[in-house]
């Protein structure tokens, strides 16, 4: 199984999937990670157009522009691990099979390893309601 962590530094969660600098996917069987990669934030608008404008929740253009590129870079993933994203996202996420886990835990191998010992504590009131960018 892979798990996808949003990160900027590959050690701890970001703050904003959108604007993460990177993914760090770790591959796990049973309760051991195998190993990670880094793959880049090559997928999301507000990285690479450095996007930085105010929207709501309910801006499908910005969504379907920018959560597809997202969720077909993931799309090997079963999981991703964040602080905090937008309901939108959520949704486009779980609707291709990818389960997001929202989490106060910081450190992205610590949560990796929760995880698949069914311990993470997922919050899901740690969504956005809206953007500020």
């Amino acid at each position: 199984m892979k798990i996808a962590v949003a990160s900027d530094n590959g050690l701890t969660l970001t703050g904003h999937v959108g604007r993460c600098e990177m993914f760090v996917v770790f591959e796990t069987i049973k309760d051991k990670i195998l190993n990670s990669e880094k793959r880049l934030n090559n997928f999301t608008l507000h990285r690479i157009e450095g996007h930085n404008h105010a929207h709501n929740s309910t801006d499908i253009n910005h969504q379907i522009k920018s959560h597809s590129a997202l969720v077909s870079g993931l799309r090997d993933c079963s999981y991703l691990i964040c602080s905090s994203c937008g309901p939108g996202l959520v949704g486009d996420l779980m609707s291709s099979g990818i389960k997001i886990i929202l989490t106060e835990e910081m450190e992205t191998e610590k949560a990796v390893k929760l995880l698949i010992e069914g311990k993470l504590v997922n919050d899901p009131e740690r969504k956005c309601k809206e953007h500020h960018h």
